[in-house]
């Protein structure tokens, strides 16, 4: 049995989130990573979890201190990488990524190459990481570090070590009580459907035949029910977790 087999079957059959990440450290040390870090990069509403960096941990404990009491996420190019965009990449890739993007300036950049160095002090000196979003669009980040260089890496150990980080993103999630949204009514899953359909709420009120304060009072209440605060991510999460299945997305009917 492969190392990967074994991880991700060791992973699967754990009884606990401790156990999975446990497991999966096992498994990344197998590929020369030392340390690995799982964070949910933003609030996870879908289980009742707030955004926090290290919800499971083998990182040095007074660096992980020293990045919390310090806000270091800010500057952090992994993070802020990881926030960006899902997949694998490796730390040394981050930075250029950064570079590209209008938003961080020429300061900003100098600080996270300063942060870089400052956890290579700390024996975080290079590593890869993992973007993963869910259904909900929240997003998880998974790390795994080295006290040295990092060496190139093929595509066969990026796509292994992305496998293993899947299946540790979802045993991980699956031991904490998943939320399902209220049933939607009928007239609010027709005003989501004619949202999907790109009409406003006045041409939903006419289509529907009530007024434009009937439509607001229907999202006002679909916001409650999915958890959202405005009518594009409402209208785009009900396509995803097809509450909603609009014509323009609907099978052709024969």
């Amino acid at each position: 049995m492969t190392d990967l087999q074994s991880c991700v079957e060791a992973v699967q059959k754990a009884v606990s989130a401790e156990q999975a990440f446990q497991e999966f450290c096992k498994g990344a040390f197998s590929y020369g990573y030392e340390n690995a870090v799982f964070s949910l990069m933003t609030d996870h509403v879908s289980i009742g979890q707030k955004a926090f960096h290290g919800h499971a941990t083998s990182y040095p404990d007074d660096w992980m201190t020293h990045y919390r009491e310090n806000g270091l996420h800010e500057i952090d190019p992994v993070f802020q990488r990881i926030l960006l965009k899902s997949g694998i990449f490796s730390w040394c890739q981050a930075i250029p990524l950064l570079e590209q993007d209008p938003r961080f300036s020429t300061a900003m950049l100098d600080r996270a190459r300063q942060f870089m160095r400052e956890a290579a002090d700390a024996g975080l000196a290079s590593g890869i990481a993992v973007s993963i979003a869910n259904e909900w669009g929240e997003i998880a980040g998974i790390g795994l570090s080295r006290s040295i260089g990092e060496h190139e890496k093929n595509v066969k150990t990026l796509a292994e070590i992305s496998l293993m980080s899947s299946v540790l993103h979802e045993k991980y999630l699956s031991f904490f009580k998943s939320w399902e949204p209220d049933r939607l009514t009928t007239r609010e899953k027709e005003v989501l459907s004619w949202s999907a359909e790109g009409k406003t709420d006045w041409e939903i009120a006419e289509i529907i035949g009530v007024s434009t304060a009937t439509i607001r009072f229907h999202w006002n209440n679909i916001f409650k029910k999915l958890h959202m605060n405005n009518k594009i991510a409402a209208t785009v999460h009900a396509i995803r977790r097809r509450l909603i299945i609009p014509d323009s997305v609907a099978p052709l009917k024969t």
